[in-house]
């Protein structure tokens, strides 16, 4: 076998294969345990920076042994703060007899590209990484992407660092994307992403629902983008490891804050819950993002009802400016209500629980409409809050 560097997209040629199975001398071929759909074209994006631990999932082995099978191009795409098309071998078949060893150290030397990937830039930018692939893949526009890593990006436009984003409303956030005309280009694409969300390194673990809304928004992101997106637990092998740190740095996306529940205990006062609390709810609905914490919180209030027999409870929702005012007022007072639903069911008695609804007219509201007359995201997602005010 002759092995030769090559920039940009690479394929790796074999001659023309039968479709059957290959073992190399000291084993099966790689990818050979797993079945998986033949990709017309493969591009893999791998998270290269410190908070990234990828390796090759089972899936995308098999995926790059029938690529190679078949001849079709691979590229891999180095994922950091600036995303570029980093070198791959080239494959040249000498003889029927060695075919089997050669397409194996094919895979094994595209295994330890990608294994070996580093970063070259600051932070972490998935979507410019799509953007490119999208763009090595416009001869195949029903390529397979790839991408391998957490996607906890630190670059704007999405800029996940941005604590409010943690439930922001996808579909605001692909509005604002698409205003910018910052979607990546994936029309036919199908984009299988693993370990989205994971943490590694300095990046701390997320909570459920904030890791779920973060593939709600790229879900969102990708289809409007005109890509399939299919999501998988976990990037890599058990065995993978964080990247070195280097010189290059990240900002790490930081974990939704569930409030501390400390309602005051013989006192009056008030306090605030955000959309990313125990209190936070799906977008345009009154459904709890995280039912379970909803309901330990409404047998809190109703505890705090039995210690102060004469206390009163007002729960208060907020909105941010989108919709109507009717339709502002009516949503944030069922969101209320749903709080005080969360308190009778543990034992509170009604008729000292009060749910009101100020939709975007009440203190501390941050103006979420930009220049242009759109709905920033994450200003609107601050606006959506549950505040709840104690009276002795």
């Amino acid at each position: 076998m002759r092995t030769t560097t090559a920039p940009a997209i690479t394929v790796l040629a074999t001659t023309a294969l039968a479709a059957l199975a290959l073992t190399a001398c000291d084993g099966p071929a790689i990818g050979a345990e797993t079945e998986c759909a033949q990709p017309a074209a493969l591009s893999i994006i791998v998270a290269a920076h410190a908070n990234a631990a990828p390796a090759l999932p089972a899936e995308v082995a098999c995926m790059v042994r029938k690529t190679i099978e078949a001849g079709k191009p691979i590229s891999i795409i180095r994922e950091d703060g600036s995303p570029s098309v980093i070198q791959a071998p080239h494959v040249s078949m000498i003889g029927a007899a060695s075919k089997d060893n050669d397409i194996n150290n094919a895979k094994i030397t595209l295994s330890r590209t990608i294994s070996g990937i580093e970063a070259k830039a600051d932070g972490d930018n998935p979507l410019a990484a799509l953007e490119l692939a999208g763009r090595l893949t416009t001869d195949t526009p029903d390529a397979t992407i790839v991408l391998i890593g957490p996607g906890l990006s630190d670059h704007a436009p999405l800029d996940l660092t941005v604590p409010s984003l943690a439930s922001a409303d996808p579909t605001e956030v692909t509005a604002q994307l698409k205003n910018l005309k910052a979607l990546p280009a994936l029309t036919g694409r199908t984009i299988h992403w693993y370990g989205l969300g994971d943490h590694h390194g300095s990046q701390p673990a997320l909570t459920s629902p904030q890791r779920q809304n973060y593939q709600d928004i790229y879900t969102s992101v990708l289809t409007e983008a005109g890509a399939t997106a299919v999501f998988h637990a976990g990037p890599a092998s058990a065995g993978s490891t964080s990247r070195p740190v280097g010189n290059h740095t990240i900002r790490p996306v930081p974990a939704a804050e569930q409030e501390a529940i400390d309602f005051p205990k013989t006192t009056g006062g008030t306090r605030v819950y955000s959309n990313a609390s125990s209190l936070g709810f799906a977008p345009n609905s009154t459904d709890f993002r995280d039912p379970a914490a909803a309901a330990q919180t409404g047998k809190e209030l109703t505890a705090w009802l039995a210690e102060n027999p004469a206390g009163r409870i007002t729960i208060t929702g907020t909105t941010a400016t989108a919709g109507t005012p009717e339709t502002r007022a009516t949503l944030s007072t069922a969101r209320a209500q749903a709080v005080c639903d969360q308190a009778i069911a543990a034992g509170a008695d009604p008729a000292r629980l009060t749910a009101t609804g100020a939709g975007n007219t009440f203190p501390g509201f941050i103006p979420d409409i930009l220049p242009d007359g759109t709905l920033n995201p994450a200003a609107a997602e601050t606006n959506r809050t549950v505040i709840i005010t104690f009276s002795l």
